[in-house]
């Protein structure tokens, strides 16, 4: 059944994004011919300009449609009309939850692929050009690797992991927030807002606390800890530090939404 969940939710994002994600790769293919006639007369300056402003136009509307579809997937599909179906489904909160996180995510990521990709097909490059920019690519790593002794494809997939991690906590903490807004009878958006508000006022607390109190008591450990360690183990360390302490706000936010759900909902 959560299979079902997923292919359900797959198949709204791409009906949100079906033209979207296309016509931003064919406005960069039109872009990289129009830059190339810039310059060459008042026309084709005018033609350059307007194909770039409907280009950017394009991505910030990627953008905007992004976030509202990550918001009005989890409101209207679980807490709004959506949300009588959807509840009755013999399947548990925790996976209806965890099918609008993998699909939001999801729409994130292939989002932002698009625009790189989209940017990558604007900029007007020749093979040979391509093949200097990668070559001077190889040639950073591996001065990276030599002089800090970086293990760059860790360093990468430690990279994507707190993106992912990001996130899922980013999300999860706007799903609490409309969850905890729906437990009010009047004004659930506003106080959707003000929960969302209240959250970020309690990890910044929390955060700072937490913060001041472990290098207060800690901090000649954390100097031994870092005294022996290169550049590059330090630099892992306070990456591992981050993806964990992210996680850990990823999951408080999806108990306390699960707990709600299960327990509150209320959709009258």
């Amino acid at each position: 059944m959560f299979g079902k969940l997923l292919k359900y939710d797959f198949r709204s994002m791409w009906k949100q994004f079906a033209f979207i994600w296309p016509a931003a790769l064919a406005l960069a293919l039109v872009n990289r011919f129009t830059l190339t006639l810039a310059g060459n007369g008042q026309f084709s300056d005018i033609i350059a300009g307007i194909a770039g402003l409907v280009y950017m136009a394009i991505l910030i509307a990627m953008c905007v449609i992004a976030i509202i579809f990550v918001i009005q997937r989890f409101y209207k599909g679980l807490l709004g009309d959506e949300g009588y179906l959807m509840n009755t489904l013999p399947v548990k909160p925790w996976q209806l939850i965890t099918s609008k996180l993998v699909c939001a995510t999801a729409a994130t990521v292939v989002s932002i692929a698009v625009a790189l990709l989209s940017i990558f097909l604007l900029a007007p490059l020749s093979a040979v050009d391509f093949a200097d920019a990668f070559q001077e690519a190889i040639q950073v790593f591996s001065e990276l690797i030599a002089r800090y002794h970086a293990n760059v494809p860790l360093l990468i997939v430690e990279f994507v992991l707190l993106c992912l991690v990001g996130f899922f906590a980013s999300y999860l903490q706007l799903y609490l927030a409309m969850a905890i807004g729906h437990l009010f009878g009047r004004n659930r958006i506003a106080m959707s807002v003000i929960a969302y508000v209240g959250i970020n006022a309690v990890i910044s607390v929390v955060t700072s606390v937490l913060g001041i109190t472990f290098f207060y008591q800690f901090d000649e450990a954390l100097a031994q800890l870092f005294h022996g360690m290169s550049d590059w183990e330090i630099w892992h360390t306070v990456m591992i530090g981050l993806i964990l302490f992210t996680a850990v706000q990823a999951v408080v936010f999806f108990f306390f939404t699960e707990r709600i759900l299960h327990r509150h909902l209320n959709l009258e």
